[in-house]
């Protein structure tokens, strides 16, 4: 054998059929990770919603206890919901009705994500209305107050499939976040 093919033998190398198979492998796996990605971040902002609307129930409750007037004279705070809204209230009560009405003032609107919407609301299939009267405060669902009361069930979904997140308001007050059965 010549020098030349000695040298030759001795190289070793991948061929290029090693290396479509490690690039095709490597394709493969980063296009699972993105797509759990994407996934998580969706399952996530229905999440964040949940939580956020949860939190807005509650920040409503602490404002009616500790008597805050951000810029008038108000009986009591509530949030109010639309079924197949992508939005929801935090309101002043001005007219002293204890639930929402048009003439109400307006604390802040909060906008869902794009991709989560109010599927449904329980009892009343159109409408959740959770208002709380100082100084105790007293929880008034969809108007009516008592112990008694049903409970307020919001349910936000991820729009384009069946995940979904309920809020819970009990008329005591009790505000609780869960996945849906």
């Amino acid at each position: 054998m010549s020098k030349i093919q000695r040298f030759i033998k001795k190289e070793s190398g991948f061929t290029i059929f090693e290396l479509l198979v490690v690039m095709f492998i490597l394709t493969l796996l980063s296009s699972v990770v993105l797509a759990g990605y994407r996934s998580g971040q969706k399952r996530y902002s229905l999440y964040q919603a949940a939580q956020r609307l949860a939190s807005d129930v509650r920040r409503a409750q602490n404002m009616a206890i500790s008597g805050v007037d951000i810029a008038g004279n108000y009986y009591g705070y509530g949030v109010y919901a639309v079924a197949d809204g992508s939005s929801y209230l935090i309101y002043g009560d001005t007219d002293n009705t204890s639930d929402y009405q048009p003439t109400d003032t307006t604390v802040e609107t909060i906008y869902l994500p794009n991709n989560v919407k109010i599927k449904e609301t329980v009892p009343d299939a159109g409408k959740a209305d959770v208002f709380f009267r100082p100084p105790d405060p007293d929880t008034y669902l969809n108007g009516v107050s008592g112990s008694y009361n049903e409970p307020i069930v919001i349910t936000l979904e991820l729009i384009g499939t069946s995940l979904t997140k309920t809020i819970t308001v009990a008329a005591t007050g009790l505000v609780e976040v869960s996945a849906a059965p």
